[in-house]
């Protein structure tokens, strides 16, 4: 293979499970934003409304679903390119993404710096002890064959 072939191989994995990563946070914080909005009374939306709180439980979820796929697609996409520039799966990777993914979508969501670095930092240690502790999920189990049953 070429060099060229090399590199839209390895991009084009990027994207792919980048999109893997967007598509799962999107379908798992529409779950999770719907729980919320049925669990919590929030503020309510007016009464000229058809369908008032099923309208709050549409905006609530589709809130958190923007939020939780852009942290999972920035988080992933972050630590995939890494990988593939240095050449390197380490927890380093992941407290890098970590860091970026929790300060720019959290952080910006808050509109705070304090945010925004609290944010980082604690997404990047739960990365690093996830990393550290060897917990994988199952598709990377499956892939090195050391599956606990």
């Amino acid at each position: 293979m070429e060099l060229s072939n090399l590199r839209n191989s390895g991009l084009d994995e990027v994207v792919m499970k980048t999109g893997k990563a967007a598509g799962i946070g999107l379908a798992s914080g529409t779950v999770w934003g719907g729980v919320v909005a049925m669990h919590f009374n929030g503020p309510h939306v007016g009464s000229n409304v058809k369908y008032p709180e099923l309208v709050r439980i549409g905006k609530v979820s589709g809130n958190y679903a923007a939020s939780f796929a852009l942290l999972g697609a920035t988080y992933v996409g972050i630590e995939q390119s890494l990988e593939n520039c240095r050449k390197k799966k380490d927890y380093i990777n992941g407290a890098v993404a970590g860091f970026t993914a929790g300060a720019t979508v959290l952080g910006f969501r808050a509109r705070s710096l304090p945010t925004a670095v609290l944010s980082g930092c604690a997404i990047a240690l739960t990365s690093v002890l996830l990393d550290v502790t060897g917990m994988k999920t199952t598709d990377e189990e499956a892939k090195t064959g050391k599956a606990h049953h």
